[in-house]
Order: C-alpha cells, then structure tokens, then sequence
C-alpha cells in the first residue's frame, strides 16, 4: 500500500478543525496589534535562501530542498517566511507605504530534518514581520504580542528567553574575541562547530552537541563588547517587557540559527515541568540589514515564527473565538506618559480592541497623520496634566467629538460609543444617536 512520504504528517478532521480554529485565533491577536496578511509562493530561488541564511547556516547546508526546474533554474522549496517576505516587500515596493509595515504569514514550510513528534520536514509556520522600524519599543511590542498569543490560547508556564547580539561594530568586537578564545580549543569542539569557527563563530554557542561543555560555559559574554546604543537600547526593551509583566530572562549565549540576525534576538520556551523537557516553541528577533543585503532599502526589522503542528501538541483546549473589534491610536505628549500609554495599549488589546501606537513619530503632526492612516476611531491623548488628573483626552472619529474623562470610564465610553454606533437609513450618514432623536440635517 502506499504510504505517506517520511517526515509529513497527515491532519485529520479533528485535528484539522483545531488547527483551523488555531488560525483563526492567531489571525484575530494579531489583527488586534494592526497586522495585515501576505501569501508568498511555496517556490522560491535558492539564491535568496543561500543569501540570506549564509552558505554556513543549518538551513542551507543540511535542511533545504533543493531541485533544478526543466528551465535550469535552482529552486529551493522556502524553508523559512523571513527572506521570501522580504524579497516580496522589496519586489513589489511595499516599502513605500506607509511605516511600518507590520504583515503575518500562515503557510507550509520544507526542511530536512529528522523527524519526531512536532517537528516534520513539512510543517505549517506562522509567523510575522515588522518591516520599517528601528525603536527597541517595537521589539517589546513584538515579544509581548507573542506572549499575549500563548496566553490567550491558555498556554502556561512559558518564558522568554531573551539576548541581543549588538549592532554591527559590537557584533564584530564579538566575534574576533570568540575566534582568539576558541582558537585553541578546536580540537575538543565538533565537526560543525569547527567549521561555524570559519563562517559564523557566534553559532558554536547554539551548539547542541558541545552546549554543556566547560568550553561553551566560559565563552566571552556579548555584553562586554556592545556598544552604549545597543546597550541603552536592549535595556529599553527590557523595561518594556517588565512594565507589561511578560516573564522573561537574559541568557547570553542565545544566538539564532540565522545569519541575518542583529541585536535583539529571543526564544519563547515551554516550563520543563509541563512536557517532561525544556521546549522551544517560537523564535525571532530583529534583521536590521537583511533589506539592504536583499537590494532592498535600509531598513531595520523584526519578527518571529513557530510551528503550528508544535504549538497544537501543547494547546491546553480547544482554543477560543473572538469578535472583531475597535482600533484606537494613543497619542503620548513626553516620556512619562509614552510609558502610561504603552500599558494602556497592551490592556486594551486585551480587552479586544485593535489599538496602535506609533513609536517613530517626533512631533503631533506625525501622530495624526499616522492615526489618519490607520483610519483609528478613537484617538486617545495623554499629557503631563492628563496624568496627575488620572484622565485621557478623546476624539472620538465616530461622531466627530472631543471630550476628557476619567482613564477607567475609557472601556465603558468606548463600547457605549461603538454599541451606538449605526447608519441612519434617512441620510446614509452616521451618528451616535438613536433613530427616534437622529440630529442629522434630514
């Protein structure tokens, strides 16, 4: 009889219906932090993998399908989402839009690798980019969106484990104090860490096979060789995920098994205690010059992926079901209120309403236009004087009013607002009022 290929997986009804209300769950989470879906092809150029991943990653000397078309073409079946996203963002000038673009992929991915429960050569990935933003407060954005995901699908006792990897000139101090360490320890590492000792030696710290050896737990530290910019800029994440409580720690020796990754870099792992060993269930961090080596602009990014086929073996339930719901731009006036007001977001988000804040902006100006182009309907202002009076500033898209009230009458105002919401049959124009007291012109 015929049986299915090694390393795929059939998902029957059952376990196909999970995962299409996983889908739906991930897709409603992240709808609410104002991302947006891109499909790309399942076929891909060798090349931009090779490129991107570097010819001495995992990917790319182990794990790619690769074949030549009748053309005589080399092509790779996609391994990953990051690259293939990118190089339809550059080819398709979305970077023209405006800033940032914040897109999610759902969709089969290819790797040779041995198979075991939750991991397959075919499996389905779900992952995001943030394309267009160098703040550290969108890496905290990124992480805790995450967060909120395993969270919201009941997922307990998981950390993030969390590092940077410097900006360029701190990468480079790194990696020539690694090769003088390593140097005379080559003989004792294996046969892949000493080939990473020539291409990449930042990835013999990822190695599985010498992870608990004496050499690996004596290894430079990366924070002794960052610049101040990537140090005051991976302290503000941090302090970003610990104004939102997202559990986290640094561990030093996480790098990603990527070439492209810059500064912050981090893995969401699974308490052992649960599942009988540590387990890694998403992964990500910021690629600040994978556009420009793509022949895209310089622009700095970050994302993270995970197998759906791994987080569905963890699910507690069957997942939930949402509503849509609102989007509201907060407009913070100083640092004090920036910090008020990311926490506001995340409870909003998690109140179900899509919220964003716009962390590029320098001036007012900056701020409407981007509530403009997020067509938000309510835009939420917080000051100095709005903060030692505990109230928020509204103005409210829906029925064109301003009005100051109390931060906790903020959900009750907002639901009332949109509950009254509705398109008068009379003249098509919409207002907040009932049908019997409508004060539109007709």
């Amino acid at each position: 009889m015929y049986t299915k290929v090694k390393g795929t997986n059939d998902i029957l009804c059952k376990d196909a219906k999970l995962l299409s209300s996983l889908e739906y769950c991930l897709r409603h989470v992240v709808s609410l932090y104002g991302f947006e879906e891109i499909r790309i092809p399942i076929l891909t150029s060798t090349e931009l993998i090779h490129r991107s991943s570097g010819d001495g990653s995992d990917i790319v000397t182990k794990e790619t399908f690769d074949f030549e078309d009748r053309g005589g073409r080399s092509i790779t079946l996609r391994p990953e989402g990051t690259a293939p996203i990118l190089r339809a963002v550059i080819e398709n000038k979305l970077y023209t839009k405006p800033l940032p673009l914040k897109l999610f992929y759902i969709g089969d991915m290819f790797r040779y690798e041995r198979p075991q429960k939750g991991r397959y050569r075919e499996f389905s990935q779900f992952g995001v980019e943030v394309i267009g933003s160098n703040s550290p407060f969108m890496d905290g954005e990124t992480i805790s969106m995450a967060s909120t995901i395993f969270s919201a699908l009941g997922i307990k006792n998981y950390k993030v484990r969390l590092n940077t990897l410097g900006d360029k000139a701190s990468r480079e101090a790194y990696r020539k104090a690694l090769k003088e360490y390593f140097a005379p320890h080559l003989s004792e590492l294996c046969e892949d860490c000493k080939k990473r000792y020539e291409t990449n030696p930042l990835r013999i710290l990822d190695c599985k096979v010498d992870h608990d050896s004496e050499i690996l737990k004596n290894v430079p530290k990366i924070r002794d060789y960052l610049s101040s910019e990537s140090k005051n800029e991976f302290e503000a994440v941090k302090a970003y995920l610990s104004n939102l409580h997202v559990p986290f720690y640094e561990d030093m020796n996480l790098v990603r098994g990527l070439d492209y990754y810059t500064n912050t870099v981090f893995e969401i792992e699974m308490d052992g205690a649960d599942i009988g060993q540590s387990l890694t269930i998403c992964a990500g961090g910021r690629y600040n010059d994978l556009m420009k080596q793509l022949d895209g602009p310089d622009m700095g990014c970050i994302g993270f992926a995970f197998g759906l086929e791994r987080l569905m073996a963890i699910l507690p339930d069957k997942g939930n079901d949402w509503d849509k719901s609102v989007i509201c731009q907060l407009i913070p006036l100083g640092a004090d209120a920036k910090a008020h007001l990311i926490s506001l977001m995340h409870a909003l988000r998690l109140n179900g309403m899509v919220s964003e804040m716009d962390y590029e902006a320098k001036n007012l100006k900056q701020h409407f236009r981007s509530a403009e182009n997020n067509r938000a309907r309510f835009i939420i202002i917080c000051g100095d004087e709005e903060l030692q009076n505990g109230s928020l500033q509204i103005k409210n898209k829906i029925n064109n009013t301003e009005i100051t009230i109390k931060e906790g009458e903020l959900m009750e105002y907002i639901v009332k607002s949109m509950s009254h919401s509705h398109n008068h049959e009379c003249c098509g124009e919409d207002c907040n009022c009932s049908d019997e007291e409508c004060n539109c012109s007709k």
